[in-house]
């Protein structure tokens, strides 16, 4: 019997992996790869600062801190480079912006992660921005498909991870233990991304999904040593010349595909930017379970006690993840509080 079986193989059920790993537990990882996730196609970006407002991250000094040491023990681990710091530009898009930005300079708390020392000006011949942009500090980028895929066949190399679709009809839970397909164990977690509207369990809770869209470019002879943030992000992408473009928000979607609306969103605001010549390499879309409130979804089932979420960490997962994974395992293992913010609680009170 294991302790665990974790439904997902996302950024969330990944990092649950990992710490409950950690804590020397026994667990099997069950994951439908063949489904549209957006872990696998995210930018991967942690940012401490985001927004039009630059409001900085919710719990930013702690994510941050807890997100670098946490990837860095899982690349030893793997022993795969996966993450690495990024340098960000925001590019200031009026004289009102750049007066945002100094007032949130001379503020401490802002102070780790911006300084009104220098107005960032780009080649004008290939960039548009006539009012300059100015460097976020301390942001980083987690390559995601490989640190999945990767993480995926260690799991599986350690007899913890099966594939499949989910088929919620076939778990049996009973006041000790859970049973699904002949695998028993004494507790399950679904960190199944927006398949969580579809189980019975918690599919009453609050989950607004969202279609997010995105586009991978060639630009040549393009600065690659850092991302542009304006209209779209523009992100080097792990090939010379080659480039994430994002991304899309759509909370009135009808599929989860591609569309030409959402293209059409992304180039208008990629011309907007640039001013020399590119190509559309691939176009990608995957629906985030996002959520009302912008708080993640963790905690335990109010009537079967071994049966919980973690879910609903939405846009900034590879930011949240690290922390509350851990938060999520010292809580299942130790009886620690959760917090308030995140526990589903709020919602089934």
């Amino acid at each position: 019997m294991f302790d665990f079986i974790i439904v997902g193989q996302g950024i969330a059920g990944s990092l649950l992996a990992w710490f409950l790993h950690q804590a020397g537990k026994s667990f099997l990882v069950m994951d439908d790869s063949a489904a549209i996730s957006p872990s696998r196609i995210t930018s991967g970006i942690v940012n401490p600062v985001t927004g039009r407002r630059l409001v900085k991250t919710w719990l930013a000094d702690e994510l941050l801190t807890f997100a670098d040491s946490t990837y860095a023990a899982i690349e030893k681990e793997l022993n795969t480079p996966l993450y690495e710091p990024l340098k960000i530009v925001r590019l200031f898009d009026s004289v009102k912006s750049q007066n945002d930005w100094s007032v949130r300079c001379s503020s401490d708390e802002y102070s780790p992660y911006l300084d009104n020392n220098t107005v960032v000006h780009l080649n004008p011949k290939t960039i548009n921005n006539p009012f300059g942009g100015f460097e976020i500090k301390g942001a980083s980028r987690l390559h995601t498909s490989l640190f999945l895929e990767k993480l995926k066949n260690y799991l599986r190399s350690n007899q913890q991870f099966t594939e499949g679709k989910f088929a919620y009809a076939e778990l049996e839970v009973t006041d000790s233990s859970v049973s699904y397909k002949g695998v028993k164990a004494r507790h399950i977690i679904f960190a199944e991304g927006t398949q969580a509207l579809q189980n019975p369990y918690f599919s009453n809770l609050p989950f607004q999904p969202a279609k997010g869209e995105c586009l991978l470019v060639h630009i040549p002879d393009f600065p690659h040593s850092f991302m542009i943030k304006s209209e779209v992000t523009i992100l080097p992408f792990y090939e010379k010349d080659i480039y994430y473009v994002g991304a899309t928000h759509d909370a009135f979607f009808e599929n989860p595909f591609p569309s030409e609306k959402g293209k059409s969103e992304l180039l208008q605001g990629l011309q907007a930017v640039l001013k020399c010549t590119f190509k559309v390499l691939d176009h990608w879309a995957a629906v985030r379970p996002a959520v009302k409130g912008r708080r993640p979804l963790i905690g335990t089932h109010p009537q079967f006690k071994n049966v919980s979420i973690f879910n609903g960490l939405g846009t900034k997962g590879v930011s949240l993840a690290p922390f509350f994974a851990n938060h999520f395992t010292q809580h299942l293992l130790h009886g620690t509080p959760l917090m308030p913010e995140v526990d589903i609680k709020r919602f089934l009170s």
